[in-house]
């Protein structure tokens, strides 16, 4: 199973991004910092770090993968 991840803000001081499914519905937001101030993602480009918190959070299976977006 495939999940796409998109920055869709990141310029000063502001950040947003989500996860979307093979259907595109979104199903994870970031609004802000606070997912890399809490050490959840080392950077907004660590995609392992992300799946890795999606899936512990049971947002998504164990083994799928979470690839960005276009």
């Amino acid at each position: 199973m495939e999940f796409w991840y998109y920055i869709n803000l990141d310029e000063r001081g502001e950040f947003f991004a989500d996860v979307r499914d093979s259907d595109g519905e979104t199903v994870f937001e970031i609004h802000g910092f606070d997912i890399f101030e809490d050490g959840f993602m080392f950077t907004k480009y660590a995609i392992k770090d992300l799946q890795e918190y999606l899936e512990s959070l049971g947002i998504i299976p164990v083994g799928a993968t979470v690839e960005f977006g276009n």
